[in-house]
This record gives structure tokens, sequence and C-alpha cells, in this order.
């Protein structure tokens, strides 16, 4: 969990990729959630698609939220090959 104390959100890592219908959606709830707890909301927002294809971090579905690089609903981290998103 999170303190109460909280200054930063830097290990708070939003996933999107052009196109994400859902990205939208999520950042608007994301927002209104951490505003609610009085959290900043400097996480840091991802381009999957500009990061390097070795990058583990591609292989998540998009919108996804990782908390010190853990998905936050508990979706295991993704294993070579890749899938590319349709």
């Amino acid at each position: 969990s999170v303190p109460a104390n909280v200054t930063t959100m830097k290990d708070l890592v939003f996933l999107t990729r052009d196109g994400c219908v859902n990205t939208a959606d999520m950042v608007t709830n994301l927002d209104a959630a951490l505003k609610a707890l009085g959290w900043p909301n400097d996480y840091q927002y991802l381009d999957i698609g500009r990061l390097r294809k070795a990058d583990a971090r591609t292989g998540y579905p998009t919108p996804t939220l990782l908390l010190k690089g853990q998905d936050i609903f508990g979706m295991p981290p993704p294993t070579p090959p890749f899938d590319v998103p349709s």
C-alpha cells in the first residue's frame, strides 16, 4: 500500500499505445482516484510503441497500470515472444 503522505507517483506507470480505445476512460478514472486519495498525478505515461521491442512492458495489453513494475490487478509479467496488439 502507498502511504498517506505520497509526494510522487514515479513508481506508477500507465501503459498505452496509439489507437487504444480505453485509454481516455482509464486516464480519467485514474486521475479521479488519485485526486480522491489526495495523491499527485505525476505518474509515468508510456506509449509501448516507443519502447524497445525487447522491453517486457511491450507485451502487456493496453491500457495497463504498473506499480513498481507489477500490474495492479496481478497479471503476470509477459514473457517473450510478445504478442502484437491487434
